[in-house]
């Protein structure tokens, strides 16, 4: 049996190839080699027995006599390892983990010593490139001062700390390391959070206040990783802060600065604004003023020659009414009336009136998309739009020239503009007026929306056109887009939302020579108006043409009337009213009387909502108003009987 267990140990030695095992005599000569230690060092073992193992030892080892404190030592305690150089059959080295256990019979007498060797050069290879980058790594670490960079455990205690650490929350490294990570953070919670984030998502990143050594605090971009080693376990957290403050101070300067070039802006644009009302309402008011004085006199003198007095009063007071709306679109305060509007009919109409305002010299040309959607807009403000555009490519074409008006649909996500939110999932029109006239230099082009800038002659132009188009335009929740060059003419392409995403109510065209008239007489109106005049003005129209008509000066009053038992077929009502406003009052109001029609009045879209629009029963007059418009509207929201003429 024991010949067969040696037997068997013998063929497991020899088919080992990854190690070296030999045995050496007391006296260090070697008695056996199996294939391994062939392969390993290189001798064939008919080269290798009987001859001393210091052969495979460094020259230097073998001048030490290092073979021979080996076997001492692995006599002396049974057993010796070391990771040391070895050698090959052709003299070069390599690295091994070599093992020598002494080896005695049961007496005790040493017989010998088994060696076991194994070749490790590739995994201490390994190891010192693995150290030589820590080596790096920790150099590149130490040497980053714009960055405090730290490690902490799982619990948050720091264990390493670089140089930007000490430089940045200014202590060194034997003063933090052992404390917890927490004592930086202004807030402690922020860091329990960070250390919590970090450890479910890997990473947590912040913007928060820090507190230096010395307790002062600063801003700070943080970033905290979890370290994990390769079975997924947390082994700890880095952390590494960088000091904004000074970033953040040099953009809080930028926008103070900003914020005062913007002021001087506004002022300069403010007195350009002013100087240009003030000149432009003077001569209104002095037309105004110096007529009316006129027809003073007259009547005082017994003259009743006073109408074209009174008339020249009324254009005047027309033209101011005029240059309010367009102050009120620039300012983005114009209330609209959005109706679905074709474009295309739209277009063809003012075509049809243009050549008269173009002159003969220019060409007017239409390019029109078919099967277009509805636009969704204020059509007598799309119409004066058109206009000021074309009356500002006559004057860019003094010596004759081409005007081209084209539609189109733009599809969702498309179109040379980078349009506003509220355009970006829906269909868009455009609408767009061309010129091959004299263009604009950077500097005009820049310039072209602010208000009173004009290139025209004295009195040729006040400069508001333009800017009415774009404050219309933007009211609208659409956008405008200029393209000019000089001597290649001007491009203004107008985008305008889809009709088709709301439910609005269109006005009936009324056909030419018919009229209409109440259903009868004493249908009731109630007005609310705070403006004393004006409630007077247009109760005493309303009953002039046989309406009943209940007066209220604010909204609560309004509301008092709604609420009453009294019969109520129309409200009219201005929005700007103390207290309860025109919508407050109507919106509680239709809870009482859930039909109720309403024809608001205004002169300033301020307390308007961005979504409102005309209904069925609903409808909107802009101050100052004519009472034969005030009488249509009110006629298109009334049942009524249209009688021919």
């Amino acid at each position: 049996m024991e010949t067969s267990g040696n037997k068997a140990y013998e063929l497991l030695v020899q088919s080992i190839l990854d190690y070296a095992i030999f045995m050496v005599d007391p006296q260090g000569r070697i008695r056996t080699w199996n294939p391994g230690a062939a392969q390993i060092h290189g001798y064939q073992a008919t080269e290798i027995v009987g001859r001393p193992f210091a052969l495979l030892h460094t020259e230097q080892d073998r001048g030490a006599g290092r073979p021979e404190l080996i076997l001492h030592m692995a006599a002396a305690h049974g057993r010796f390892q070391e990771e040391a150089q070895r050698l090959r059959k052709d003299g070069s080295g390599f690295w091994a983990h070599a093992v020598a256990d002494a080896v005695r019979d049961e007496q005790g007498r040493l017989l010998g010593f088994a060696m076991v060797t194994r070749d490790i050069t590739e995994r201490r290879l390994t190891e010192q490139r693995l150290r030589e980058v820590e080596r790096r790594f920790r150099l590149f670490v130490e040497g980053v001062t714009d960055y405090s960079i730290c490690m902490c455990d799982a619990r948050g205690i720091v264990t390493d700390w670089n140089a930007g650490a000490e430089r940045i929350k200014g202590y060194t490294a034997a003063e933090i390391i052992g404390r917890p990570m927490s004592q930086f953070f202004a807030n402690p919670m922020v860091a329990q959070t960070a250390m919590t984030v970090a450890a479910e998502t890997g990473r947590y990143q912040v913007v928060d206040w820090q507190v230096r050594k010395d307790g002062s605090r600063f801003m700070a971009e943080i970033a905290v990783d979890a370290i994990r080693d390769n079975d997924g376990q947390l082994l700890g957290f880095a952390k590494i802060t960088r000091d904004i403050t000074e970033r953040i101070e040099a953009e809080r300067h930028l926008e103070e600065t900003r914020a005062q070039l913007f002021q001087s802006q506004k002022i300069e644009a403010l007195g350009q604004l002013t100087g240009g009302i003030a000149h432009d309402f003077n001569n209104l008011l002095q037309g105004i003023i110096g007529s009316l004085e006129v027809v003073e006199m007259r009547l005082a003198s017994g003259r009743q020659d006073v109408d074209r007095f009174l008339g020249n009063a009324l254009e005047s007071a027309k033209r101011a009414a005029t240059l309010t709306h367009r102050l009120l679109a620039f300012a983005r305060r114009q209330p609209l009336a959005p109706k679905s509007v074709s474009l295309n009919p739209l277009v063809e109409q003012m075509a049809e009136l243009l050549p008269a305002t173009l002159g003969e010299r220019i060409e007017l040309e239409l390019d029109l998309a078919p099967g277009l959607m509805p636009a969704l807009c204020d059509p007598n403000l799309l119409e004066s739009a058109i206009l000021n555009l074309a009356i500002n490519a006559r004057d860019a074409m003094p010596n004759g020239g081409r005007l081209t008006i084209r539609t189109a649909a733009v599809p969702p996500g498309e179109g040379p503009l980078r349009r506003p939110h509220s355009l970006q999932e829906a269909p868009v029109l455009l609408l767009q007026v061309s010129d091959t006239g004299i263009g604009m230099t950077p500097e005009v082009r820049a310039r072209a929306f602010d208000p009173f800038f004009t290139t025209k002659p004295k009195g040729r132009g006040t400069g508001l056109g333009l800017s009415m188009i774009h404050g219309f335009v933007t009211q609208s929740r659409g956008a405008i887009e200029l393209e000019s060059e000089p001597g290649r003419g001007t491009t203004v392409s107008i985008y305008l939302p889809s009709g088709e995403r709301r439910n609005v109510r269109t006005h009936e065209v009324r056909e030419a020579g018919t009229r209409w008239q109440p259903t009868a007489a004493g249908e009731t109106i109630l007005l609310v108006e705070d403006e004393d005049v004006v409630r007077d003005l247009v109760a005493n129209k309303l009953r002039e043409l046989h309406y009943r008509v209940l007066e209220a000066r604010d909204g609560h009053a309004g509301l008092a009337a709604i609420e009453s038992t009294e019969r109520i077929d129309l409200v009219v009502s201005d929005i700007g009213l103390p207290g309860l406003n025109g919508l407050q009052m109507v919106d509680v109001g239709r809870r009482h009387r859930p039909g109720l029609k309403v024809l608001f009045m205004t002169g300033y879209a301020e307390t308007m909502p961005e979504d409102w629009v005309v209904d069925a029963h609903t409808d909107l007059l802009t101050k100052p108003f004519e009472f034969d418009t005030l009488v249509e509207h009110i006629r298109a929201l009334l049942p009524a009987i249209s009688v021919a003429s």
